[in-house]
């Protein structure tokens, strides 16, 4: 299945959470705040954008599934 990550990047106030957890994936800006307002997972990197995803204090992201609903538990890898 294919997942996408879909951020509300201006209410990003920088806690940095998503990052800690998946670096390779949630990139920050050189002021600390996520740089992207989202990507496609890439194969196998389900669990960690989820675990990114969720990890997040304001709600600003979400993963949603290919039909476009979001992600509420854990995916299993590809």
């Amino acid at each position: 299945m294919t997942y996408r990550i879909v951020i509300d990047k201006e209410h990003c106030v920088g806690h940095a959470r998503c990052a800690n957890i998946a670096p390779h994936l949630f990139k920050l800006d050189e002021s600390g705040y996520i740089a992207t307002r989202g990507f496609d997972v890439p194969e196998g990197e389900e669990i960690a954008a989820f675990r990114g995803s969720i990890s997040c204090p304001e709600r600003v992201i979400k993963m949603l599934d290919a039909d476009g609903q979001q992600v509420k538990k854990t995916p299993r890898s590809a």
